[in-house]
C-alpha cells in the first residue's frame, strides 16, 4: 500500500482531466499573451517553430518507451554476454547507453561536414530526411526484431532526439538577433514542453499504440509533418538576413587536416571561455540528471511495492511534465525579460540544491519524488530556453560546429561518464544511503551557478556590443 502523501502523484492525472477545460484556458491565455508580445513580422515563423518543436518532442515520447520496451523485452528472452560476463537486460541497456557515445561522435563529424557545406535550410531538411528513411526501414522490422534491429533501434531513439533538437535550435539560433530571441524563445519553448506532456500523458495511453509497428508508423507520420513545417519555415528564413556575429574564441583557429576539420567543434569550444562554460553547464546537468534519477528510482524501490511501480512512475513523470509546462508558460519569459539570462540559468541548479537539501535531511519518498519534479520542471523549460539563448550572439561556425560538438558528442560523453560514476558509487551508496549522493549534488550546484552567472553576464556583454 502506498504512503498517503504519495497519492498526490497517483491522483494527479485524474485531477488534471477533471479540470482540463479550466487548465486549458489558463495555459492558452498564457500562450496567447506571449505570442502577442512577439513583433508581428516574427509571429508566423515563431508559430512554425513552436509547432515543429511540439512534434519533435511528441515523437520522442512515442519512441522513448518503445525502444526501451523492445530492448528489455528482447534481452529478457535472449541473453547476452560481454567480456565473458552474462548481462541481464538492465546491464545490457547500460552497455547500449555507453555505445551512444560512439554514435554521437559519428553524428558530430557528419553534422560538422554538413554545416560547412550547406545553407541552414538545407541542413535541417537533409537531417530530417535521414530520420524519415531510418523510420521507414524500421517499420517492417520492429514487430519481429533481430538482435541487430533491437540494438540499432535503441541507438536510433537516442540519436533522434539529440539530433532533431540540435538541428531545431541551430536553425532557430541562426534566425533571430539577441533582442528578438528573448521575446520569442519563451513561446517557442512551450511547444517542446507541451509535446513532452502530450506525448507522455496522452499519446502513450492510446490503445492503438500497443502495436509496435503502429507506433513507428505514427512517429513516421509526425516526422513527415515536421519536414512539412520546415519546408514552409524555410520560405520565411530565405527572406531573412543571415546574421553573422563575432567569434568568442580568444585566439584564431589554426588550419588543420581532415581530422582537425572533423573535430572543428571541439577546437572552437576549447579556444572559447564562453563555450567552455556552456560545456561545463552541460556536463553538470548530465551528472545531476543521472544522480537524481538514481535517487528517485531507489526511493520508489524502497517505499513502493513492485505491483505499483508502473502507475507510480507514470504519475510522477506526468506531474513533472505538467509542472514544466506551467513553468514555461508563466515563468520562463518573465524571468528572462525581467531578470536576464544569468538569473534564468541559475533557476535549475538552485531548485535542485533545495531539493537535494530536503532529501538529505528527509530521505523519504515524497522528497525523492520531488527531486524528479525539480529536475524535469525546470530542465526542459527555463533552463533549456536560457541555455539556447547563449548561442544566439556568437558566430555561425560556433552556432553549428561548436554546438554539434557540445550537444551531440559532449552531451553523450557526459551522460556516459555520469552513468559510470553513479554505477561505481552505488556499490557503496545503495538503499537508504543514496541520500548521501545529495552531498555531491550540492557541491556541483554551487559550481553550476558560478558557470551560469559567468555565461549569462558574458552573453549580456555580447548583446550590448551587437546593439551598439
Amino acid at each position: 500500500m502506498m504512503p498517503h502523501m504519495e497519492y498526490f502523484f497517483v491522483n494527479f492525472i485524474n485531477w488534471a482531466w477533471e479540470w482540463k477545460y479550466l487548465l486549458g484556458v489558463l495555459l492558452a491565455t498564457g500562450f496567447t499573451i506571449q505570442l502577442l508580445d512577439i513583433p508581428k513580422r516574427d509571429r508566423l515563423f515563431s508559430l512554425y517553430m513552436f509547432s515543429s518543436f511540439f512534434l519533435i518532442i511528441t515523437t520522442y515520447w512515442i519512441l522513448k518507451p518503445l525502444k526501451k520496451a523492445i530492448f528489455i523485452g528482447y534481452h529478457k528472452a535472449h541473453s547476452i554476454s560481454f567480456l565473458g560476463t552474462q548481462l541481464d537486460p538492465a546491464q545490457a541497456e547500460l552497455l547500449a547507453k555507453e555505445l551512444n557515445i560512439f554514435v554521437a561522435f559519428i553524428a558530430m563529424v557528419a553534422y560538422t561536414f554538413l554545416a560547412r557545406n550547406l545553407k541552414r535550410e538545407q541542413y535541417a531538411l537533409i537531417i530530417s530526411s535521414f530520420f524519415v528513411v531510418c523510420l521507414a526501414l524500421f517499420y517492417p522490422l520492429v514487430n519481429n526484431p533481430s538482435t541487430i534491429t533491437v540494438w540499432a533501434f535503441y541507438l536510433f531513439g537516442d540519436l533522434f532526439v539529440t539530433s532533431m533538437v540540435l538541428v531545431f535550435f541551430s536553425f532557430l539560433n541562426d534566425s533571430f538577433d539577441p533582442k528578438t530571441s528573448k521575446l520569442t524563445y519563451g513561446m517557442i519553448g512551450i511547444g517542446g514542453v507541451a509535446g513532452g506532456f502530450f506525448g507522455s500523458a496522452i499519446v502513450a495511453k492510446q490503445s492503438f499504440l500497443t502495436d509496435t509497428s503502429s507506433s513507428v508508423l505514427l512517429a513516421l507520420a509526425l516526422l513527415l509533418a515536421i519536414m512539412l513545417i520546415e519546408f514552409f519555415a524555410t520560405h520565411i528564413t530565405e527572406r531573412r538576413p543571415v546574421l553573422e556575429f563575432e567569434s568568442t574564441s580568444t585566439s584564431p583557429l589554426p588550419e588543420g587536416g581532415a581530422v582537425a576539420h572533423a573535430m572543428e567543434g571541439m577546437r572552437l569550444t576549447m579556444r572559447s571561455p564562453y563555450l567552455r562554460w556552456l560545456a561545463g553547464i552541460v556536463i553538470f546537468y548530465e551528472i545531476t540528471s543521472i544522480v537524481v534519477d538514481f535517487q528517485f528510482t531507489s526511493s520508489v524501490i524502497q517505499w513502493i511495492p513492485a505491483t505499483d511501480y508502473k502507475i507510480y512512475f507514470a504519475s510522477v513523470y506526468s506531474f513533472s511534465n505538467f509542472a514544466a509546462l506551467v513553468v514555461q508558460v508563466f515563468l520562463t519569459g518573465w524571468v528572462i525579460k525581467r531578470w536576464g539570462i544569468a538569473v534564468a540559468l541559475c533557476v535549475l541548479p538552485v531548485s535542485v540544491l533545495l531539493g537535494s537539501l530536503g532529501y538529505l535531511l528527509f530521505p523519504i519518498l515524497i522528497f525523492g519524488s520531488l527531486l524528479n519534479t525539480f529536475d524535469y520542471a525546470f530542465a526542459y523549460s527555463i533552463h533549456q530556453t536560457s541555455k539556447e539563448l547563449l548561442y544566439v550572439p556568437i558566430s555561425r561556425r560556433e552556432k553549428y560546429e561548436a554546438k554539434a560538438f557540445i550537444d551531440t558528442f559532449w552531451l553523450r560523453f557526459s551522460k556516459g561518464f555520469a552513468v559510470i560514476l553513479v554505477y561505481f558509487a552505488s556499490i557503496w551508496l545503495s538503499g537508504p544511503a543514496v541520500r548521501w549522493f545529495s552531498l555531491l549534488l550540492i557541491f556541483i550546484m554551487f559550481a553550476w551557478v558560478t558557470l551560469g552567472l559567468l555565461a549569462g553576464r558574458y552573453h549580456d556583454r555580447l548583446e550590448r556590443k551587437i546593439e551598439s
